[in-house]
């Protein structure tokens, strides 16, 4: 990825790292992530939506302390962009 990929992934962890620890504890990540597919996909229920969340924390919580850091939300949204089709203006 590219240094401005790069950058809008970090100015979306930071938007979804609401006690600004560098760290996205569950309750932040869901948030965060939920707003996120909320604007990207209409007619999704909250639990669909949790659903995708907690497949995604399980996928990507690579050191599994049931958090998510900066290098996993990079992979994570690495992956949403090369194999689902999500574009850097859905980040933003």
């Amino acid at each position: 990825m590219d240094e401005e990929t790069l950058r809008i992934i970090k100015d979306l962890f930071d938007r979804f790292d609401d006690n600004h620890n560098g760290i996205l504890e569950k309750e932040e990540f869901y948030k965060g992530f939920n707003q996120l597919i909320k604007s990207l996909a209409e007619g999704q229920t909250d639990e669909e939506i949790k659903k995708i969340a907690d497949e995604a924390v399980e996928k990507f919580d690579l050191n599994h302390n049931g958090q998510i850091e900066i290098d996993e939300f990079n992979q994570l949204m690495f992956f949403l962009i090369n194999e689902k089709g999500l574009s850097i203006e859905d980040l933003n």
